[in-house]
């Protein structure tokens, strides 16, 4: 468990702690995201700092997971292979000392829990849009009856073909005066 007190922690104020752990988050995972279908264990290498009463984690993760289509529900294997980093503060005033963008958090009592962000970024890098391989060299996008989807390349070109005036139309422009001249 990568849990550790402020107390465990505050020994490393010259040189941070690090842990190399292996996890087995696919039951975590999956309840709180149930499209998940498999979660391979995950290698995870990281640090953590003690500075000032706060602490500075940075942390490596190593892994894959199986996740399904956007479009067709098939099974895809997502690497996951990323580094993410937090602050966690024990006094609200040590907000200012960081620079705006970086994720700062406000411990809550005096343990540390890595686990838990380490779930909670995992759930953040499934991206909104996941095809197959097959399905992205297609570039093919579904369809049915009386409908279908189109990317925006496909879109632009249809709201540009759109736009282009109406041949019939453009016989009938010289038979009536213009209206700007009457005023």
């Amino acid at each position: 468990m990568l849990k550790w007190t402020l107390s465990e922690l505050a020994k490393y104020r010259s040189t941070p702690l690090h842990f190399q752990e292996t996890l087995d988050l696919k039951q975590h995972l999956v309840e709180r995201d149930p499209e998940i279908q498999d979660v391979t264990p995950i290698a995870v290498d990281g640090y953590i700092s003690f500075d000032d009463g706060d602490l500075l984690a940075s942390v490596t993760l190593k892994g894959a997971m199986v996740i399904p289509s956007t479009r067709s529900l098939k099974p895809v294997d997502w690497p996951l292979n990323f580094t993410f980093s937090e602050v966690y503060i024990t006094d609200p005033t040590h907000e200012e000392k960081y620079e705006e963008g970086q994720l700062v958090l406000e411990l809550d009592g005096d343990t540390l829990d890595i686990q838990a962000a380490i779930e909670d970024h995992i759930l953040l890098s499934i991206p909104m849009q996941v095809l197959t391989p097959e399905e992205e060299e297609a570039g093919e996008m579904p369809k049915g009856e009386d409908w279908t989807v189109m990317g925006e390349d496909d879109y632009v070109q249809t709201k540009t073909a759109d736009e282009q005036p109406n041949p019939a139309f453009e016989k009938l422009k010289g038979l009536f005066p213009d209206d700007s001249d009457k005023h």
